[in-house]
């Protein structure tokens, strides 16, 4: 689907995924303009809403399209894709866009604590500054939760295994690595891009 838009279309993202829908749009959609807002802004999300509502007000009135390629981030999001010119990736967040929602049902019931690349290299600023977790409650609420640390490589950059080995010791809780491919990432990507195609999805 490597083809102009009329209207054009822009995809937001949240940067946790740039590197794999940066790859997806060399090969796929290398006309398509994207962008991407800084993934902790999660950690706030009416910043998180307000912002995502400030870029899709200035693509809207420009007469563009746009693709959110979020989950479930903010309680706004539903509102936010509601507008017209607006469509949403189908997945309550980016680790079920990467595995798809039957595996993230199934690895989340066996008590997987997700990480995914960029947050994986920033593990200690999210438990620690953001979060407000020492190691001592840090490790009695991931064991209440889970059972293991997953993280899910998508290929695109080294396994950070001294990160992940720390943050581990941390949370008192083993880890393995699972390799997943941007497939079902794609298939989301293009299925939103789909329904602009259609539903009529214009402004």
């Amino acid at each position: 689907m490597n083809s102009v838009f009329h209207p054009p279309v822009v995809m937001i993202g949240c940067a946790v995924l740039q590197s794999e829908v940066e790859s997806l749009c060399q090969v796929h959609w290398s006309d398509l303009k994207l962008r991407f807002l800084p993934s902790m802004m999660h950690m706030q999300p009416e910043r998180l809403a307000s912002s995502l509502q400030s870029v899709l007000d200035s693509d809207l009135k420009q007469g563009q399209r746009v693709v959110l390629i979020y989950g479930d981030c903010c309680a706004r999001m539903t509102a936010l894709e509601a507008q017209p010119g607006v469509v949403r990736t189908r997945g309550k967040n980016c680790c079920e866009l990467l595995l798809g929602s039957e595996e993230y049902r199934r690895l989340s019931h066996e008590g997987a604590f997700f990480l995914i690349p960029e947050w994986a290299c920033r593990w200690k600023e999210i438990f620690a500054q953001e979060l407000g977790l020492n190691r001592a409650n840090a490790t009695s609420l991931m064991q209440e939760l889970h059972h293991k640390l997953m993280y899910l490589d998508t290929g695109l950059t080294p396994v950070p295994e001294a990160a992940l080995q720390e943050c581990a010791e941390y949370c008192g809780l083993p880890y393995e690595v699972r390799p997943v491919s941007l497939e079902l990432l794609h298939s989301a990507i293009k299925e939103a891009l789909l329904r602009h195609i259609t539903t009529g999805a214009s402004l």
